[in-house]
């Protein structure tokens, strides 16, 4: 029952990591893509190595080594999750003080502009 939770969630995750990387090609401004890099390919690797977790907790001799790669795909989890956020937050506040956004976000000028 383990193999088929953690083939389900690497196949989903890989499908979302996939997605992410078409998304990143394909769409044409900076929002965009910052929302692609974050969103599914974070979820993706999150079930991407949940799945592999799964398949070590699964394993009929469970032992201390076992423990310790669990412990460092709990750690990667941790990691992508807490350094998503931020690096997007950074790249957004980037882009807009280079004036990097596409012709689709130009609605962003301050109101005072918009009145004149």
């Amino acid at each position: 029952m383990t193999d088929i939770i953690s083939l389900i969630m690497l196949s989903i995750g890989a499908v979302l990591v996939l997605a992410a990387a078409i998304g990143l090609n394909r769409f044409p401004d900076t929002l965009s893509r910052i929302h692609v890099i974050t969103k599914p390919q974070t979820l993706g690797l999150v079930l991407t190595v949940g799945g592999a977790g799964i398949r070590v907790i699964g394993s009929e001799s469970f032992s201390v080594a076992e423990r310790g790669d669990l412990g460092i795909l709990v750690l990667l989890i941790l990691f992508a999750l807490v350094t998503s956020p931020v690096t997007a937050q950074r790249l957004g506040r980037l882009a807009r003080r280079e004036g990097l956004y596409g012709e689709l976000s130009r609605n962003d000028e301050p109101a005072a502009r918009r009145r004149k």
